[in-house]
């Protein structure tokens, strides 16, 4: 049986991490990088000041990680606590995060058993004895809001700072035919990606679209493209498991 051909559409380094564990999943991955990332040199104070009076710092993303240590001016591995300062501890929302933060900031001290936020928010919420103290959130300018939506309401003090952006692919000055890749899917986490996806080709209509959750499903719609599948958690093995269960495919 031939491997299913299925476009990642990160950025990308993430087309690149994403397409080895595919590899590993029985696809064939066909990368087509529709995201960019910027750090935002002018969150540098709004973070520094944040974290003096913090208790725990939560990255949800590796590119998060990576924008924090920009900022507070740090660059390869470092010894703990180098960066941050005395008494934060670090949260991040799963195990690549993690692994990115243990790199990059030194430690890591919360990894939710399920890599979502409201698992992570629950995990944080666990460890408070009598105050949680102040939760700093690092992601995207764009990013959910998740953990303040869960903590804010328990009288948690959540400070997010969006410490990069997440921008579309620039437009290509001809589209090409996705038609010709003879793909069985293309794979979206975010509706970001399908505005970097379609400056980039053309997209059949009835080409298989599978999503990460119910924005991106949201905006494929709208875009007048079909919503093939969409995972029931926010992971890069149930997208693919959400793929498996199309019926084309299942059978």
């Amino acid at each position: 049986m031939s491997r299913p051909r299925v476009l990642v559409t990160r950025d990308a380094g993430g087309c690149s991490r994403w397409s080895a564990r595919l590899a590993e999943l029985g696809a064939e991955p066909v990368s087509l990088p529709c995201l960019e990332h910027a750090v935002m040199p002018e969150s540098e104070l709004e973070l520094r000041r944040a974290l003096t009076t913090a208790r725990w710092l939560v990255v949800t993303s590796a590119r998060g990680v990576d924008a924090v240590a920009e900022l507070l001016g740090g660059s390869g591995p470092v010894r703990t606590g180098e960066l941050l300062p005395p008494g934060v501890s670090v949260a991040a929302v799963g195990p690549t995060t993690a692994s990115q933060a243990l790199r990059v900031l030194g430690r890591v001290d919360l990894v939710p058993p399920t890599p979502n936020a409201s698992t992570l928010a629950e995990a944080l919420w666990s460890t408070a004895d009598a105050d949680l103290g102040p939760v700093v959130v690092a992601t995207a300018d764009r990013g959910r809001r998740d953990l303040q939506t869960i903590l804010s309401p328990r009288g948690v003090d959540v400070r997010r700072v969006a410490v990069y952006r997440t921008l579309p692919a620039a437009a290509s000055a001809r589209r090409r035919a996705l038609a010709t890749d003879r793909l069985d899917a293309v794979l979206l986490a975010s509706p970001s990606a399908l505005e970097g996806l379609l400056a980039q080709v053309e997209v059949p209509a009835d080409l298989p679209i599978v999503t990460l959750g119910p924005t991106t499903s949201s905006a494929v719609r709208d875009a007048g493209l079909r919503v093939a599948a969409e995972a029931q958690q926010p992971s890069l093995d149930a997208l693919y498991e959400a793929f498996r269960g199309l019926p084309a495919v299942a059978s």
